[in-house]
């Protein structure tokens, strides 16, 4: 039997609105599941973003080893999965991977990767309990809530991340998280 502790809810909400900052205040409220995944989202988002640029131009085609995605597309695969999961949330139709290929240089990349996240804000806009917790086809037919896409987009974001501060550490380079310690 699972123990239960009802303010452990409240507390985790109190300190994610502590500190995620006012705006995120404004849109859930401290009960709310979505308000810790909000904040978990924006990290998620401040993370990514941070490694991908500092990673060099020149480096950007970097892969420890050959059977291994290149630092590049790590980045542009995120891209795409970002509209994939938050397309699923919204229930916007999913834009063509097609642009996806014409992406070469790195502030391209950047430009893409910041949009993508731009539309994942947008989503999180339009989104509340309610619309959230309706059910919607995922993968094999399977109804699952809107928001078990937002999951799926913060783990497979951290996935990444996690590939590339290898990478940036490879290079020589000092994620931006750990930079200040």
């Amino acid at each position: 039997m699972r123990k239960s502790y009802p303010g452990w809810s409240v507390a985790i909400a109190v300190l994610t609105l502590l500190t995620a900052g006012p705006a995120l205040a404004q849109s859930f409220p401290p009960t709310s599941f979505l308000a810790p995944t909000k904040a978990t989202w924006e990290s998620t988002r401040g993370l990514v973003l941070g490694i991908a640029e500092i990673i060099p131009e020149d480096k950007y085609d970097f892969r420890p080893v050959p059977t291994v995605r290149t630092a590049r597309e790590n980045l542009i695969h995120l891209i795409g999965e970002n509209y994939l999961f938050f397309t699923k949330v919204s229930g916007d139709p999913l834009p063509s991977a097609d642009r996806l290929k014409e992406l070469k240089s790195r502030d391209d990349v950047l430009k893409e990767l910041r949009a993508s996240y731009d539309y994942g804000a947008k989503v999180w806009d339009t989104l509340t309990e309610a619309k959230a917790q309706e059910l919607v086809e995922g993968r094999n037919n399977q109804k699952v809530q809107r928001w078990s896409f937002i999951l799926g987009a913060i783990q497979d974001n951290m996935n990444h991340y996690g590939n590339l501060v290898v990478y940036v550490r490879m290079i020589g380079l000092v994620p931006p998280r750990t930079a200040n310690r």
